[in-house]
């Protein structure tokens, strides 16, 4: 093989042995941001991504397709616990930030404080902040310009605007978007600034290796110090065992996510002595408002997700999906589809104080995931409707389902809408999405309560670091993917500089 290359299964011969400075599993968010800094510092990179490399042209434009080829457990993994609550993951070459939004927000300041003074985190707000400007630089982070956002959006902005609420453009790294509103899709343009776009090409015309449909499954530690991976090549059509691919490696970077590092983990039984692996399981839980206007929104048509309002501990962000998707949730004998093009959606995404757990179940299972909600958090969405259905009437709604969903009955008023959405509004009457799942390997200065330590080495196997989103040691309250690779960075130079 020659380095600098990205190869797919039929690429990879049977009994194929690699030797590297660095072997990266995962190729999302912090696997490519790792990728990108060790091979600036001039070290030889292997990356395994057990999801395919996908051209524009591969892609179809339908859900059905989209979770069968671009989803972890084809899109139907779910938590179960005090509710229920379906959670999404990508699984393909550049990871979630191929279905992902290319929303792009900061770690929040209070955020990080609360990570340096609750758990020893050396990344400062201070220290942080040239990191976030070097990853936004790129892949190309602007805000959305009106035109693409687009009547959905612009219709919440105006009511938004009506009450004096502190709302702008959503940053996005989409340089080439065009507003056709399919970004959890894959973006059939290649518009979006998604990793497979920025980050890893650049590491492999450094000489980085990206090798597609290998599914990690070993780690090689000898006498407590990392040494490698095994994955197995997985055929294309029914993506089965074919045959193994080693690399021998002087360290290891696990970065396949709040899902995918814990379970490889589990698997290999290491790092666990705290018994955090696979715990603290925190995701971004979302609650979407519909509202009905005489005017047409076609909602359809725009970014995905163009313009947010700021609330305490939520973010209420507008949001568009294609028509099926929509028709399965409507509230059913309210809506039809000629009022489709009249309907306006945001969602409201709360910094929850809910968790839950990922446990590995065996080759070719699905992980059992539980989650569990609070009383803080379902106030959080009880308030984070009341204020969506205020901005929507205040935009000139004429009607607002609050909790869209179906059974749910629509409102005529303001009024009618606090009435909906009383105090006590039980928990099970929320329909909740999952995104973004973080913190299943924690980082913290004490092994006994974390996984990581914050430079990201594990406290039991050196020379073994994840650079993820599940290092964090709670939810960071916003779309999370410049965090992820802000952090990324940062624990990447620092095993460049003194490694």
């Amino acid at each position: 093989m020659t380095p600098g290359k990205l190869l797919d299964s039929t690429n990879i011969a049977p009994g194929t042995r690699l030797k590297a400075d660095a072997c990266i599993v995962g190729s999302g968010a912090g696997g490519a941001a790792v990728a990108h800094e060790l091979t600036k510092a001039g070290m030889s990179v292997v990356v395994l991504e057990e999801g395919r490399s996908f051209a524009e042209t591969d892609l179809v434009t339908k859900p059905s397709w989209a979770f069968r080829h671009l989803y972890q457990g084809r899109g139907i993994q779910v938590g179960r616990g005090n509710i229920v609550l379906p959670m999404a993951a990508g699984r393909a070459v550049g990871g979630s930030t191929f279905v992902n939004s290319a929303i792009c927000f900061r770690t929040p300041d209070h955020v990080l404080d609360e990570w340096v003074k609750d758990h020893g985190s050396p990344w400062t707000k201070e220290r942080m902040a040239p990191l976030f400007g070097e990853i936004e630089t790129a892949l190309d982070v602007a805000k959305t310009p009106p035109e693409l956002a687009r009547k959905n959006s612009l219709t919440f902005k105006r009511g938004a605007d009506k009450l004096g609420l502190d709302g702008d453009f959503i940053s996005r790294n989409a340089p080439g978007c065009v507003g056709c509103g399919v970004c959890q899709l894959g973006c059939p343009t290649g518009g979006k600034g998604s990793v497979d776009k920025n980050l890893l090409p650049r590491a492999i015309s450094r000489g980085a290796m990206v090798l597609s449909e290998t599914h990690a499954h070993t780690i090689l530690v000898d006498k407590g110090v990392a040494r490698g991976v095994v994955a197995n090549v997985l055929s294309r059509d029914e993506e089965a065992p074919m045959h193994e691919v080693t690399v021998e490696a002087e360290r290891v970077f696990l970065c396949s996510g709040a899902f995918g590092t814990p379970q490889l983990l589990q698997r290999n039984k290491l790092c666990n002595g705290s018994g955090q692996v696979g715990q603290n399981l925190h995701v971004h839980p979302g609650q979407a408002t519909g509202a009905i206007f005489d005017e047409e929104i076609r909602y359809w048509d725009g970014v995905t997700q163009g313009y947010f309002v700021h609330m305490d501990g939520a973010i209420l962000e507008t949001f568009t999906g294609t028509p099926e998707l929509y028709i399965a949730g409507l509230p059913l004998g309210q809506m039809n589809l000629g009022k489709l093009k009249h309907l306006a959606t945001v969602g409201c995404m709360i910094r929850d104080s809910g968790h839950g757990s990922i446990t590995w179940q065996g080759e070719g299972k699905l992980p059992s995931i539980t989650y569990d909600t609070n009383d803080a958090d379902r106030k959080k969405f009880v308030l984070g409707a009341r204020m969506n259905a205020r901005i929507w009437f205040a935009a000139g709604a004429k009607g607002v389902w609050p909790l869209m969903s179906t059974g749910t009955s629509m409102v005529t008023s303001e009024a009618e809408a606090i009435a909906a959405l009383p105090d006590d509004l039980p928990k099970e009457r929320l329909v909740l999405y999952g995104s973004h799942p973080q913190s299943t390997c924690k980082f913290g200065p004490d092994k006994a309560t974390s996984v990581c330590k914050p430079t990201g080495e594990t406290h039991e196997v050196e020379k073994l670091y994840i650079a993820d989103g599940s290092i964090f040691p709670n939810a960071v309250g916003v779309n999370p993917q410049i965090s992820i690779m802000s952090l990324a960075t940062g624990i990447a130079r620092d095993v460049a500089k003194h490694g």
